[in-house]
């Protein structure tokens, strides 16, 4: 999802370091930001973040594994999820300092 994103916005593939710790952390946490605004409730950001990524990877898995099996779609959704940990820690700091200022408080209430 993301990675087709990029190349629709670029015009060509990005790097996979520049995609999996620039772009896609920068997508998702404004992606989880504005439904924190939306929701005023902190711990959605968590939520949202870890269903974007399942989603992105159960599309890529699909495309690149689907004509192999159910299981084999399993087994790679699982290790997809596991190799984008470190890209989702990213996430989840840039969302938590984004959400945790006293301006994202005062202004739109979030708790």
């Amino acid at each position: 999802m993301f990675k087709d994103m990029a190349y629709y916005i670029f015009g060509h593939e990005l790097d996979p370091f520049m995609q999996l710790f620039v772009f896609e952390p920068i997508v998702i946490t404004i992606i989880a930001v504005i439904v924190v605004i939306l929701t005023k409730r902190a711990w959605t950001m968590g939520l949202v973040i870890i269903l974007l990524n399942i989603i992105d990877n159960a599309i890529d898995v699909n495309f690149l594994f689907g004509g192999q099996g159910i299981g084999t779609i399993v087994a790679q959704n699982i290790s997809f999820f596991f190799s984008n940990f470190f890209s989702m820690f990213y996430e989840f700091v840039f969302s938590f300092l984004i959400t945790s200022t006293a301006f994202m408080h005062k202004k739109f209430g979030v708790a």
